[in-house]
């Protein structure tokens, strides 16, 4: 052994693993969700094998077609644990985080700076304590997530350059 640590995944490696763990976790083909995003297989095929680089606007489509949480999918490859896009496809976990910060964001805007990293890491682990002690579902719930999901594409910028 040289001590040397393995090289990490690739960005793509691991994107490509979400990505296959969502579709496989749907029972989906490659072709069903490539004609679902309306894009030629073998270009799904490259999106799909980590061939080309992070393209939010096929991960969105992708999520789309899926029926699954295009942000869990960005934080999959960020934390580097593909299992979390499968694990979160259902209950939206990733876009409620997302939806959450948007409209914390615009109602703290800059007090946001005086806010310390203490003060932060308290919140949002009590706020995962809480939801390690249960889960409950709700109509509100489902309606909020609904609500914030809308804003959230209204305000993510178009694809292109």
């Amino acid at each position: 052994m040289s001590g040397v640590p393995p090289d990490p995944p690739r960005d793509g490696e691991l994107l490509s693993a979400a990505v296959k763990a969502v579709r496989r976790h749907r029972g989906l083909t490659t072709a069903e969700v490539a004609a679902a995003m309306n894009m030629a297989l073998r270009t799904y095929e490259r999106f799909e094998s980590g061939a080309t680089r992070l393209n939010l606007d096929h991960i969105h489509r992708f999520a789309a077609a899926t029926n699954s949480d295009p942000y869990a999918l960005i934080l999959a490859v960020v934390i580097g644990s593909p299992e979390f896009a499968r694990r979160s496809a259902d209950n939206k976990m990733a876009t409620i985080l997302t939806i959450a910060v948007q409209r914390f964001d615009r109602t703290i805007q800059d007090r946001l700076l005086d806010l310390d990293a203490r003060t932060l890491i308290a919140a949002v682990t009590g706020m995962f304590d809480t939801l390690l002690d249960g889960d409950e579902t709700s109509e509100q719930a489902r309606a909020w997530l609904k609500t914030g999901a809308a804003e959230l594409l209204a305000t993510r910028p178009k694809p292109g350059r």
